[in-house]
């Protein structure tokens, strides 16, 4: 569960979606590689991205000490999954350290990612109250490392966007930045071992996407699988503002066409 995320404990990533830290066992496995191979190294240099250093996400490599500890996860068993929010633009470091993997590229709705890490699990209500301000609003929060990652994407890629863009763009900079690199490479590095899945084909058919996960990784799909994703998966849920027009506006500012398409929302 996110070896290269922040020491801090987060209860399942702030989802909210139970009530137990996921990170606990790798942390533990994390600080046991650092104290064999890397002592020198604080254990915040494992953390490469956010929220330390957001912007480490938008570069093509990892460091050595980040890609053996990766390497050496990997070895522990047979089959072993890693989930992980950092390496999108690194697919490429990926194939070095495991040229036979399989690459499960997850995505969610723009607009619902944009939500999410808006209002949060507390719905801040008191910063977004209506749509007006949920469109408009500047308010300099970090914004899960989207806000620091936006600025770098503007830096980097000639967007004709004003100095001070409001708070619900910045998720869809990164969303585009993401998939435009991830679906590009993936294909590239993984062939047909890459594989993107959109979360809402997942919410209303758990097993349908699964056998297909499974398919590519050339592993039998177990009933008791099917079983515990039809019980625990969340099923669908409404965009907040879904309808809202400004969203449209926003993706043509941006030049978002591309990989909504590429994504299956082109609708």
């Amino acid at each position: 569960y996110e070896p290269l995320r922040e020491e801090a404990q987060t209860i399942v990533g702030g989802s909210g979606a139970r009530d137990e830290d996921l990170f606990v066992e790798t942390r533990r496995e994390r600080e046991r590689f650092r104290a064999r191979r890397y002592p020198e190294l604080p254990i915040e240099l494992f953390n490469w991205g956010g929220p330390r250093a957001p912007e480490l996400e938008l570069e093509p490599d990892l460091p050595d000490h980040c890609r053996e500890l990766l390497a050496a996860l990997l070895d522990q068993a047979p089959n072993v999954a890693v989930k992980e929010t950092r390496l999108h633009h690194k697919l490429a470091a990926v194939a070095e350290i495991d040229p036979e993997a399989t690459v499960v590229h997850l995505v969610r709705d723009p607009r619902a990612v944009s939500a999410s890490m808006l209002l949060g699990r507390q719905r801040r209500t008191d910063v977004y109250p209506d749509p007006q301000s949920f469109f408009t609003a500047r308010t300099g929060r970090p914004l899960w490392s989207s806000r620091r990652i936006s600025e770098e994407v503007i830096a980097r890629r000639s967007f004709d966007l004003p100095a001070d863009i409001p708070d619900f763009l910045r998720p869809l900079l990164v969303w585009k930045a993401v998939v435009e690199t991830t679906a590009g490479e993936g294909p590239r590095l993984f062939g047909d071992r890459y594989l993107l899945i959109r979360l809402e084909d997942l919410r209303a058919d758990p097993g349908a996407e699964l056998a297909r996960i499974y398919e590519r990784s050339g592993r039998a799909l177990p009933d008791s699988i099917v079983d515990w994703a039809a019980a625990n998966i969340r099923g669908d849920a409404t965009v907040h503002l879904g309808d809202d027009p400004r969203w449209a506006r926003a993706s043509r500012l941006i030049g978002l066409e591309p990989e909504l398409e590429r994504a299956g929302y082109a609708e």
